[in-house]
C-alpha cells in the first residue's frame, strides 16, 4: 500500500513538473472562424509543424520529425510516451510538445529516433 502511494506521488510530481510551454512564435491562439463551402476542402495542410523540445520551439517537416505528422496525438506511442509504458525511457530522448493550433499534444519521453530534429 505504501509503495503504491509513493508511486502515485512520484507520477504526480512528474506531471506537475512538466509545464506547458508558451505557444510557438507567431501562432494563432484564438480559434479560427469556420470556413464554408468548397474552399474548406481546398486548403492544403501546412508544410511544417511546431515541436517544443530541448527548451525551444522548432519548425519540423515529415523528414525531420516523422512522428509529428504520423501520430500527432501520440496515441500510437503510449509505450514510449507514458511513464507507465513498457518502453518508457528505454531509448535516448526527452519530453516533447506538439502545437496543434490551438492546443498541444505531449509526450513525456519521445525517443530521438522518432524526431531527429530534437537531437
Amino acid at each position: 500500500m505504501i509503495a503504491r502511494f509513493i508511486l502515485v506521488l512520484v507520477l504526480l510530481e512528474m506531471a506537475l513538473s512538466q509545464r506547458q510551454p508558451p505557444p510557438p512564435p507567431g501562432a494563432v491562439t484564438a480559434s479560427k472562424p469556420a470556413c464554408r463551402g468548397r474552399k474548406c476542402l481546398a486548403l492544403p495542410p501546412p508544410p511544417f509543424k511546431w515541436v517544443y523540445c530541448g527548451g525551444s520551439w522548432r519548425q519540423v517537416t515529415p523528414t525531420t520529425c516523422p512522428v509529428a505528422f504520423s501520430d500527432p496525438d501520440f496515441s500510437d506511442h503510449r509505450c514510449v510516451c507514458s511513464p507507465n509504458g513498457s518502453l518508457y525511457q528505454t531509448y535516448p530522448g526527452g519530453s516533447m510538445w506538439l502545437w496543434l493550433s490551438p492546443g498541444f499534444s505531449y509526450c513525456a519521453h519521445m525517443p530521438k529516433c522518432f524526431c531527429p530534429a530534437c537531437n
